[in-house]
């Protein structure tokens, strides 16, 4: 697959690139299709959410709150 890039993105990437933050185009680029991959999860996961709600099924407060919060430790520590 080729994809072409606006200026500004193509000049970003490359940045990327000579900073060393990743070795290739193509591997930043990877990355970016990653994270609207997961972009699209969390979306789909917060619809079925909804639905849930919409039907009387949903998940106590507290519950999902303390959820989110040790997701997000655990997602901090890995980036660390």
């Amino acid at each position: 697959m080729q994809i072409e890039l606006t200026p500004e993105a193509q000049q970003f990437v490359e940045g990327l690139v000579s900073s060393g933050q990743y070795p290739t185009c193509s591997a930043a680029v990877a990355d970016g299709v990653q994270l609207l991959m997961s972009r699209q999860r969390l979306r789909d996961d917060i619809q079925a959410g909804i639905a849930e709600l919409n039907a009387g099924t949903g998940l106590d407060g507290e519950l999902v709150f303390a959820e989110l919060r040790a997701r997000v430790e655990t997602l901090q520590q890995s980036v660390d």
